[in-house]
């Protein structure tokens, strides 16, 4: 690991991704490079110094505005995928764009954990509890907890286990431009701004992706080094993980607004609200746990912990596991992280 010396001349430094070293390494011709991104994951933009800079303008004229940028500290390019771009740049021939798209996590469509009026503690903000086996993830375990504890209502818990996978919460992300100066409508099929493939990136060792019906176990399309397993969706092939009109997802509201804006926004968006935004398309994924999570506690030992958190207000202990679910959007390069944590009772 090392800084690039970036005071003069312009240094290319690229690495081969995970799946590029293997292909290379297979010696069979099926290596090409075909894709490459850039990031600026250490670039502070407010050194830019201009007029509106807190320290004022460069005092060697306009072509020095950007010389503190320019010769930042750059690490040299490692292959830690899990550590690297977590900043992509992204180019657009448009030239008539305001406002770019974004994707949300959906807490209204599907509660995080966070949004559950019972007081408890250790939980991951703004993302999920995953139940991992049979006596954690049925309801009737926790018949004596009060009526408003999470595993009795099931807010902000996604049930891990295949018995009970067709219930409780899921991760639904919506896509779109989350603005409100710009009418509510749908985005046109054809605009590159509307997001049509995901990429589920997740330790495989812990949990899969599975199907909003709980039927089908999605197969990653690559397991790194790491045991960071990628899983890739798209509306052409997979559409049971996109919401209606765009998909066929189950269970999930659909997210539409006609372009001539003569029906209602949809009440569950978190893009815009009901009188602005930009919808592109929602997706949704159930989690099941692994089956090593279920039937040994060997990983709990190793990666986690145990806590007597308030979970249930009956006093009960689990074993946890913390880890994050990182989805991304092929089309823009926009990333969302959900944190979880994978529980147990004990």
């Amino acid at each position: 690991m090392a800084f690039l010396d970036n005071s003069g001349d312009i240094i290319l430094d690229a690495v081969l991704t995970d799946t590029g070293r293997k292909r290379l390494a297979a010696g069979d011709g099926s290596f090409r490079i075909a894709k490459f991104a850039f990031g600026d994951d250490e670039i502070d933009y407010n050194l830019y110094r201009n007029s509106n800079s807190s320290e004022g303008a460069h005092p060697s004229a306009s072509a020095y505005y950007d010389i503190n940028i320019l010769q930042t500290p750059v690490l040299e390019a490692f292959t830690n995928n899990t550590s690297i771009l977590n900043h992509k740049l992204v180019s657009y021939v448009r030239d008539d764009l305001l406002y770019l798209p974004v994707i949300k996590n959906n807490d209204t469509v599907s509660q995080t954990v966070d949004k559950n009026t019972t007081a408890f503690t250790d939980i991951p903000t703004g993302g999920y509890l995953i139940t991992t086996d049979y006596t954690t993830s049925d309801p009737d375990t926790f018949s004596s907890a009060t009526s408003t504890s999470p595993f009795r209502t099931f807010i902000g818990v996604i049930r891990g286990n295949r018995s009970f996978a067709n219930a409780g919460q899921f991760i639904c992300l919506d896509q779109g431009i989350d603005n409100t100066d710009l009418s509510v409508q749908k985005l046109d099929a054809s605009d590159s701004l509307r997001e049509t493939q995901y990429l589920i990136e997740m330790d495989n060792r812990l949990m899969e992706v599975l199907s909003l019906d709980g039927q089908t176990v999605a197969r990653p399309s690559f397991v790194d080094d790491d045991n960071i397993a990628s899983y890739y969706f798209s509306l052409n092939s997979t559409a049971q993980y996109f919401a209606s009109p765009d998909g066929t997802a189950p269970g999930v509201a659909a997210f539409n607004r006609s372009t001539n804006n003569d029906s209602p926004a949809d009440t569950f968006s978190v893009i815009g609200d009901t009188n602005g935004g930009r919808y592109g398309t929602r997706f949704a994924f159930r989690i099941l746990a692994a089956e090593n999570l279920q039937t040994s506690n060997v990983l709990f030992d190793k990666l986690g912990g145990t806590t007597a958190s308030n979970y249930v207000n009956s006093g009960a202990s689990f074993r946890f596991i913390d880890s994050t679910i990182r989805v991304t959007g092929f089309t823009t390069g926009y990333r969302v992280d959900i944190p979880i944590r994978l529980v147990k009772k004990t």
